[in-house]
């Protein structure tokens, strides 16, 4: 950590912070890496088949050899797809074009395009998923840095929109961190079921025309995939599984719109507590030079308004019409949702690693009630001289002459008698001192960075 001569602190930016790219996420939905998807998802399933007894083994080295987008030119798929108006079957007609007569005759054999098409949409969500998950890694590893370096760093802590009592900035971001750690348990929850949904069941989902080894086939085939035994329930009716996948990504993105939002208001010129990293060259306002206006929160406040409306149209595809709806057109809204997720978190990731704050700025913020911030110190420390009603009427008193006679809360304090028979004016003094952080709330700090790096190394 490098400390300016303001008081300002910034953190170096780990070169973990800028390797969440959703240009990768985005590739998976792109022609070419979504095409050998589907072309792996059909080995996949000839090389089942064959396993089994249901297509010849010939056949399944066939299709699995040539299992390759290049095979299935975008343009030939474009021109061909003009012509039949259908997805699989334009695709199956180039790849066609490559495989021996062998491969031709059994290729796609008893299958159903849902089927494929969504075993297919699922490893895109679950390479997406795994794609954030290592953002969010990155992300409570970021947070931690910046928790460590500021355990002991006082800020006043806000309830109701008023100062309550001083915090430390690492407490502040110790609540960020256990949160982004639950969202990482949410993340294996989704994926373990999203491992169980490869899917072969056939056109109405009871493995009609898949012959009398189909459920051993589907087994097989998710294994085939590097999946997990899939559900024995056809889901392509309730798609429950997907809407769990995107209303993560929103609980998510609404974490990402909360601290964005604060980090917002806590860098407002009247508060002024943290700042944005400024590139060079960067721009504030056309019209006005003086501004450095907030950048990343306003993104993050903006995904966390877009990407729960993905995930409602997600969760509106869980009420289908009878066994097998297919209008709804998931895989767009998954798209979207998935690369705006990754996208969110880098922009978060960023935000934090670049993140300035200001010690001595949040020093003055807490010195603005005069000291009457810490009066539960005080209270506290009389009740060990009397009753404890006693105690918080007596430090009420005090407060409201302080108020009245415009001085602050240790001369108010020093000017009562009833506080000074129990409390020396160096007593009053500690008391008083935002720097004095109680022992249990260093250790809440080092305990959630502590927990949070064990569930780190966990595989």
């Amino acid at each position: 950590m490098c400390v300016l001569a303001t008081g300002m602190a910034f953190l170096a930016v780990p070169a973990s912070a800028l390797t969440c790219s959703p240009r990768e996420v985005r590739s998976l939905f792109e022609y070419e890496e979504q095409t050998q998807i589907i072309l792996d998802v059909e080995a996949a399933m000839a090389r089942a088949q064959a396993m089994h007894g249901v297509i010849p083994k010939e056949a399944a080295l066939d299709i699995s050899g040539k299992a390759r987008s290049a095979l299935v030119p975008e343009a030939a798929f474009d021109a061909e797809y003009d012509v039949v108006n259908h997805r699989m079957v334009a695709l199956l007609n180039v790849w066609r074009e490559s495989l021996d007569d062998a491969g031709d005759q059994y290729v796609h054999f008893g299958a159903t395009t849902v089927d494929i098409y969504g075993t297919a949409t699922i490893i895109q969500a679950e390479r997406s998923l795994n794609a954030l998950d290592d953002c969010l890694a990155t992300t409570i590893e970021t947070m931690s840095s910046l928790a460590e370096a500021h355990a002991q760093t006082p800020m006043i802590g806000r309830t109701l929109g008023q100062h309550a009592q001083p915090i430390t900035f690492g407490k502040k971001v110790s609540v960020w961190i256990g949160e982004y750690a639950r969202h990482r348990e949410r993340l294996s929850e989704v994926r373990a079921r999203l491992r169980r949904s490869a899917i072969l069941k056939g056109a109405v989902g009871n493995y009609s025309g898949l012959g009398d080894e189909a459920i051993a086939v589907e087994q097989s085939f998710a294994a085939e995939l590097g999946m997990d035994t899939p559900y024995a329930a056809d889901w392509n009716g309730t798609r429950d599984v997907l809407a769990e996948y995107a209303l993560t990504l929103a609980l998510i993105a609404r974490s990402h719109q909360r601290i964005g939002q604060e980090l917002f208001l806590l860098q407002g010129t009247d508060i002024g507590e943290v700042r944005e990293a400024e590139p060079e060259g960067t721009v504030g306002s056309s019209s006005m030079p003086h501004k450095r206006n907030p950048r990343a929160p306003e993104r993050l406040v903006h995904a966390g308004r877009t990407i729960p409306r993905l995930a409602e149209v997600m969760l509106d595809d869980v009420v289908n019409l009878f066994e097998r709806d297919n209008t709804s057109r998931m895989t767009p809204v998954i798209e979207e949702i998935a690369v705006d997720s990754v996208a969110a978190a880098r922009t978060l990731n960023t935000l934090l690693a670049e993140l300035e704050v200001d010690e001595a700025r949040m020093m003055a913020n807490i010195n603005l009630t005069r000291g009457f911030a810490l009066s539960q110190r005080v209270a506290f420390a009389l009740a060990d001289h009397m009753p404890r009603e006693e105690a918080e009427a007596l430090v009420k008193k005090v407060i409201k002459a302080a108020y009245a006679n415009g001085t602050d809360f240790a001369s108010a304090l020093k000017a009562e008698n009833r506080v000074t028979t129990h409390l020396s004016p160096a007593r009053i003094d500690a008391l008083l001192d935002p720097a004095q952080i109680e022992a249990p709330a260093i250790e809440q700090v080092e305990r959630v960075v502590r927990e949070a790096a064990a569930k780190g190394d966990q595989p």
